[in-house]
């Protein structure tokens, strides 16, 4: 199926708010073990309306569209750190991930920063060591779960 990648716009918010929402809920079990007191403080800026402010702030969101609907969503800060990268449950394995994390680390190449850096859930380590990032070895126990900081040279 053809596969989008743009610049998420203020229409694009609903959908990305429930695209994070299913995302964390039922694809990063293995961090909150399906408890909703973990996954709950997870998901609760993940509305509309905080997407919209996402979208219209600092930094840029990518959008993954596949038949016409928002399969995934990317956001890259000013500074180079990806803040997310989330995909519907039924695009996982299909490289939508993959797509968001090349127009993210443009965004930052175009920006003339050097470095991409992130923080990672456990669900999402391996992916993010097959692109290239190696871990820094801070840890940060966000909601009783466990984020490992990585980073990639672009150059």
């Amino acid at each position: 199926m053809p596969l989008d990648v743009r610049r998420a716009i203020a229409e694009d918010a609903e959908q990305v708010a429930n695209l994070l929402r299913r995302s964390i809920i039922e694809l990063c079990t293995p961090d909150h073990l399906g408890d909703p007191e973990r996954y709950e403080r997870w998901i609760a800026n993940k509305t509309p309306e905080n997407a919209l402010k996402w979208i219209e702030g600092p930094g840029a969101v990518f959008v993954a569209v596949t038949e016409c609907r928002v399969s995934g969503v990317g956001m890259g800060s000013p500074d180079g750190e990806v803040l997310l990268n989330y995909v519907l449950p039924d695009a996982r394995f299909s490289g939508v991930s993959k797509a968001l994390m090349e127009a993210v680390e443009a965004y930052f190449v175009d920006a003339g920063l050097k470095t991409s850096k992130l923080k990672s859930s456990g669900t999402a380590e391996r992916f993010y060591r097959s692109l290239g990032y190696a871990e820094t070895g801070e840890v940060e126990v966000h909601r009783g779960m466990t984020f490992r900081s990585f980073r990639k040279s672009l150059i």
